[in-house]
């Protein structure tokens, strides 16, 4: 897909290509419009208005170094008159020149953007209704971060690399290669050298988990997914599919993949993803099974893979919207119902507790050189969980399935969130026992109580 085209005038020329330092943000404007595939062009105009330039050895130097843009050339323009009839009064070439540049942009439609330092430019264009098509460079950088920076999410273990930081021997590709007998093909030229995003998992310098990642567009999926257009109510705008997705064999039961689910999907949903889909071969039942319960659905079968879909709102998928709060939270996840009708409970939580069940969250000032509290990666598991579990001695029964929970960070003087409401929950189920070994049976690993201490609830 050819991405944006931005027309850059004569002073910022100069400013990316004089003899002299380059200003950071010029350099900072090339750099992200490389990175991001947006096209820059000179219009054949600013050729003539840099061989109007006193200074000699600057000029041959802008000159032979011009070539690496694109020309903007061909362009049909009005003469001075008619150019002065939409752009006003042209008094010096160099008017002329940067009227000539607003037509390409204004009237052409040549590019999508403009960017100049002029400030009479920018008022020609702010006059003739174009100046939210006309940028300073700083708001040019702003415009590709906005575009193109993606929201990061952190969450523990987990990092963000390109395809090409991998060290491609890694375990972790072995039952990958069994799968799929042209993975190192697809890997090498479909994310090697395309520098492809993705997530790791990295535990005493191995992959521990992978998930590698990818924009498309609609028609891509269409063609990857028999019938799926059937499914739409409309076509989604914003689609991330993951390629890969893998849990280490000898990292099975840490729950790594809903650390890495939960990654994927509070990344997508921060970054206004519409869609999200992956494939998995139906004996890889526990991925599905999780991937269901997120709100996950099929949406294709081809070459024995299923797709599995899903969304973050209604109004894409025919899927209609279920109503009932918890349900649509699964559905929606991690977006939820809310409402006067739906109770919000407050639950207060110590540091050491909340640091454990919310790893993600923990913002410690110092950590003190004799604190007995549990380090969060000595009990990892609750941490890497996206389904909790609370255990009290609270003597509230009331709360129902889709209840909001609002945890309440404790007093503690090590933590930036001392007293604060930092995290939500939504209540998933509630159960009140007096057995020692239903307790057991209901956490799970999902609690941050060892067995000892889940025991002596009961006692």
């Amino acid at each position: 897909m050819i991405g944006p085209k931005i027309l850059i005038d004569t002073n910022i020329l100069i400013g990316l290509e004089d003899n002299k330092e380059i200003a950071a943000q010029f350099s900072a404007l090339h750099q992200q419009c490389q990175r991001n595939g947006v096209q820059i062009f000179i219009h054949e105009a600013s050729r003539m208005d840099i061989a109007r330039d006193k200074d000699e050895a600057r000029k041959q130097i802008i000159l032979s170094k011009i070539d690496k843009f694109l020309p903007l050339e061909g362009i049909p323009t009005p003469n001075k008159e008619g150019l002065e009839s939409l752009y006003g009064v042209i008094r010096k070439p160099n008017d002329f020149v940067d009227t000539t540049l607003l037509y390409a942009l204004h009237q052409i439609n040549a590019v999508d953007f403009l960017i100049t330092q002029d400030r009479g430019l920018h008022k020609r264009a702010q006059n003739a209704g174009a100046g939210d098509r006309v940028f300073r460079v700083e708001d040019a950088l702003i415009w590709l971060r906005d575009t193109y920076n993606k929201i990061t999410v952190s969450l523990p273990y987990i990092e963000e690399k390109q395809c090409q930081q991998l060290q491609q021997n890694d375990e972790i590709f072995k039952s990958l290669r069994d799968d799929y007998p042209k993975f190192d093909h697809w890997f090498i030229n479909g994310c090697v050298k395309t520098h492809r995003e993705c997530w790791t998992i990295n535990i005493d310098g191995n992959i521990a988990g992978i998930a590698i990642r990818k924009d498309e567009q609609f028609p891509e999926i269409e063609h990857s997914i028999p019938h799926c257009s059937d499914l739409f109510l409309s076509p989604p705008n914003k689609i991330l599919k993951i390629c890969t997705f893998k849990i280490g064999e000898g990292h099975r039961g840490e729950k790594l993949g809903e650390q890495l689910i939960k990654q994927i999907l509070w990344w997508a949903h921060k970054n206004q993803y519409q869609f999200i889909y992956l494939t998995a071969f139906p004996k890889h039942k526990y991925l599905i099974d999780t991937l269901l319960q997120y709100g996950f659905e099929t949406v294709g079968r081809t070459k024995g893979e299923l797709f599995l879909g899903k969304v973050f709102t209604a109004g894409i998928l025919k899927t209609p919207p279920r109503t009932n709060p918890l349900s649509y939270h699964r559905q929606y996840y991690p977006a939820y119902l809310s409402g006067k009708a739906i109770k919000k409970i407050l639950i207060p939580i110590k540091g050491e507790y909340y640091e454990t069940l919310f790893p993600e969250n923990v913002s410690r000032i110092q950590r003190g050189l004799f604190d007995s509290h549990v380090d969060p990666q000595e009990n990892n598991i609750p941490g890497n969980t996206i389904r909790k579990v609370y255990v009290c001695k609270g003597m509230l029964k009331t709360i129902a399935e889709g209840d909001i929970l609002c945890f309440f960070h404790l007093k503690d003087h090590n933590s930036k969130h001392s007293q604060s409401l930092i995290t939500l929950g939504i209540v998933d189920g509630f159960e009140i026992t007096n057995q020692s070994e239903e307790i057991l049976k209901l956490t799970a690993k999902r609690s941050v109580f060892t067995s000892e201490q889940l025991t002596e609830f009961t006692s």
